[in-house]
């Protein structure tokens, strides 16, 4: 595949770097660095981005920019099911952050060209629904669909090596300007993917293409002189790897396959949890469906799945009832609550929302003051634009 080079000038052009700006301090808006750099309204002021950005552009262009040492955090992550574990936050300054996302804006291009279509998960217009779209078609209009086993790559963030990622950089990129500034990021933390980089989850996707492609192209067997795959339909959702398949034999050979790649390519190793499964199906038994005998949901991306229903994870079904009957209507409130109906909408779930948040949550309420919040901001960008 060719190389894509001559990007530099985007990246240090003025506008691409107020957009860093924007999408940068999206959700940072009260750190006491950001707010030098927001109206009393807490919106970007987009004189003062404009001041700040230029010494960044100015660094850049004379080769003086470098990343600082990130600061350290062992955070306790939980999850909607109330479980989760500690992990070890690297927190870049404003001013490595803005960087970051200036190089990915201008050098997206080259990590979304050749990407697989069904890699899920901090990439523009692949997430959740993602998932759920092509997992229910899947599962429940493929009759050839029967098994699946999910797997999960061992500690992958920490275990990514440096030389392999540059080397997959260098055959994407060929500007050189660029490649150095993934190189100073790469070597600012202990880990090249450090947990709380912006650039980690382009990274690890990139790292992982060639495998996608792998399991997707060249995971078959010959039979009749026509080419049966082990692995009917893939799926990864960042380092969860989801394989549907016809045979438990075929999709054995596919996991030995993969694991045998991860280990000699890309020094990786797969948990050793994994279990092939057969698609989980209804039944009714005296009078109330239930799950049939030795089949299961599959779980991923915060949905279960089976051959004939989709809904919500419970951690996420509870989080959310609770979340409903809190009834604050802030800002962030309406945010979440919002988010959590959208969750709801996209699986088989819609009795929940009639049941369990309509007689608690005013649904107009909450849009209209999530788009009272957008229409000021609006209004703020427009203005500076103007003078």
């Amino acid at each position: 595949m060719k190389r894509i080079g001559n990007i530099w000038s985007s990246v240090v052009d003025e506008g691409n770097a107020i957009y860093a700006v924007k999408t940068g301090t999206k959700y940072k808006r009260s750190h006491r660095a950001v707010r030098k750099l927001l109206n009393e309204d807490h919106t970007i002021n987009y004189d003062k981005a404009r001041e700040y950005v230029k010494p960044i552009i100015e660094k850049l262009n004379n080769k003086t920019w470098s990343h600082k040492q990130p600061a350290h955090k062992r955070h306790f992550c939980k999850n909607h099911s109330n479980k989760g574990k500690w992990r070890d936050l690297y927190i870049p300054c404003l001013e490595d952050h803005i960087v970051a996302h200036m190089v990915i804006q201008a050098s997206e291009k080259a990590f979304t060209r050749g990407m697989y279509p069904y890699c899920c998960g901090s990439v523009p217009g692949k997430g959740i629904n993602c998932i759920v779209r092509n997992v229910k078609r899947w599962m429940q209009k493929d009759l050839e669909c029967r098994y699946f086993v999910k797997l999960d790559i061992r500690h992958f963030f920490d275990n990514i090596d440096r030389d392999v990622l540059y080397g997959k950089l260098s055959d994407k990129i060929k500007d050189k300007n660029v490649l150095h500034v993934f190189e100073q990021i790469i070597d600012s933390a202990p880990t090249p993917c450090p947990v709380g980089y912006y650039t980690s989850p382009w990274f690890a996707n990139l790292y992982l293409e060639d495998l996608d492609w792998f399991v997707a192209q060249d995971l078959y067997k010959e039979r009749r002189g026509k080419r049966i795959k082990y692995v009917r339909h893939y799926l990864r959702y960042m380092d969860d790897m989801l394989l549907i398949g016809t045979s438990k034999a075929d999709l054995y050979k596919a996991v030995r396959a993969i694991q045998k790649y991860l280990k000699e390519r890309l020094n990786l190793e797969i948990k050793p949890q994994w279990e092939i499964k057969a698609i989980g199906k209804h039944e009714l038994v005296d009078g109330e469906w239930k799950m049939k005998k030795n089949t299961y949901w599959c779980d991923i991306g915060g949905y279960k799945f089976c051959k004939d229903a989709a809904i919500m994870r419970d951690g996420i079904f509870l989080s959310t009832r609770r979340l409903a009957r809190k009834q604050k209507y802030t800002t962030h409130w309406c945010e979440s609550m919002n988010s959590r109906i959208g969750w709801a909408k996209h699986c088989d779930s819609k009795g929940f929302i009639e049941n369990d948040i309509k007689p608690y949550v005013n649904i107009k309420r909450t849009r209209r003051l999530i788009g009272n919040v957008d229409k000021k901001s609006k209004r703020q960008t427009c203005s500076t634009e103007r003078s």
